[in-house]
């Protein structure tokens, strides 16, 4: 094995520091703290469902367009999708051009959980950096998204595992 650059040492720290991030982010006691905060223990991956129809800007969205924005396949989508559904969060009608699609929209109870829940993770991010000088925290976020698209871009490459 060859020597240890520079450049492979920071990739082994953003690995090892995103594995750590998730971890925390996804810790029992932190969950907790933000379903009493919110108000309703709910699903990561319902946050994401809603975003990705929040994203969509009132423009028809589609389970296959939830798929491509949160980096899962269509199944999942569907399964994640239905539970919204279930929980009053989302409603789903056949698209007026196209009865083959469904078009999803977030319902008011979808909307203000998802307004909430955004405040209430921001609440907690901005404790978590009251001391950063604001330059950093614009920084991280910038890079932090650049990262995304960037693995998104590897995600859709053909010969990516």
């Amino acid at each position: 094995m060859g020597s240890i650059t520079p450049r492979t040492e920071a990739h082994v720290a953003l690995d090892t520091a995103l594995l750590d991030l998730r971890r925390v982010w996804l810790h029992p006691r932190l969950l907790r703290w933000f379903a009493e905060e919110v108000g309703t223990d709910v699903e990561i991956a319902t946050l994401r469902t809603l975003r990705a129809i929040e994203a969509g800007g009132g423009e028809p969205i589609g389970v296959g367009d939830v798929a491509a924005a949160i980096a899962v396949d269509a199944s999942t989508a569907s399964r994640l999708v239905e539970q919204a559904v279930a929980d009053g969060y989302v409603t789903r009608r056949s698209s007026a051009r196209d009865r083959r699609r469904t078009e999803l929209a977030l319902t008011g109870e979808g909307e203000r959980l998802l307004a909430r829940s955004t405040e209430v993770r921001a609440r907690l991010l901005g404790r978590a950096t009251r001391d950063w000088a604001d330059e950093d925290l614009i920084a991280l976020a910038g890079l932090l998204g650049r990262l995304q698209v960037d693995l998104r871009g590897l995600l859709e490459d053909e010969g990516c595992p």
